[in-house]
């Protein structure tokens, strides 16, 4: 966000009421604490199927049978 975005959010939030203020504040309250409070079943990288393919490519390695490559790309 650049500064005049920031200074144009800042002029609208002057112009609101206590209300208005406790309102926004206990919305993004509740946003940040959904945000940082994902359970790890939901984040992809912590699925059983990644996990497995995590713990294959270690045995593998060392098993001394580890192949470099390229970044691969999701699709």
């Amino acid at each position: 966000m650049s500064d005049r975005a920031f200074n144009a959010v800042l002029n609208d939030v002057d112009s609101f009421s206590y209300n208005q203020c406790v309102l926004l504040l206990a919305r993004l309250t509740q946003t940040l604490q959904n945000w940082t409070s994902k359970d790890e079943n939901e984040d992809l990288f912590y699925s059983k199927s990644n996990i497995a393919h995590l713990e294959r490519g270690v045995k593998a390695l060392n098993e001394g049978k580890g192949v470099e490559h390229e970044l691969i790309e999701a699709d």
